[in-house]
C-alpha cells in the first residue's frame, strides 16, 4: 500500500516483499509482473504515471534484495482496476497498491 501521491515503499510493506523474495529464492521458476494501481483521485494520466512509479519501486526493491531482473516485469494500470469502490478514504487506501501476477 502507498500514501497519497507517493511511490515510496512503506516500512509495513517490507514483510510482504521479504516473503515474496523468500518464495522466489525457494522457487527459481517463479516470475512475476509487478502491477501498480492508484485510487481515482486526480487526473487519469497522472495516476497512470504514479502507478508505473509504484510498480517500478517495488520491482527495484526486489532486485536490490537479490531477485534477478529477468524474472520480473512492471507496469502501471492507474485507476483502471480498483480493488474496491473509491467512495471512502479507507477504500481509496486499499486501491493504492501493487499486485504480483505470476507469469
Amino acid at each position: 500500500k502507498f500514501d497519497v501521491n507517493k511511490a515510496s515503499i512503506k516500512p509495513e510493506s517490507m514483510g510482504t516483499i521479504n516473503y515474496l523474495v523468500k518464495m522466489m529464492q525457494e522457487h527459481p521458476e517463479l516470475k512475476f509482473s509487478v502491477e501498480g494501481h492508484t485510487d481515482s483521485d486526480g487526473d487519469a494520466a497522472a495516476n497512470l504515471k504514479l502507478s508505473e512509479a509504484r510498480a517500478k519501486a517495488v520491482m527495484d526493491k526486489l532486485i536490490e534484495l537479490g531477485i534477478s531482473k529477468d524474472r520480473l516485469t512492471s507496469k502501471g494500470l492507474g485507476e483502471t482496476k480498483p480493488m474496491v469502490t473509491n467512495d471512502t478514504s479507507e477504500n481509496k487506501a486499499q486501491n493504492r497498491r501493487v499486485e504480483f501476477v505470476k507469469f
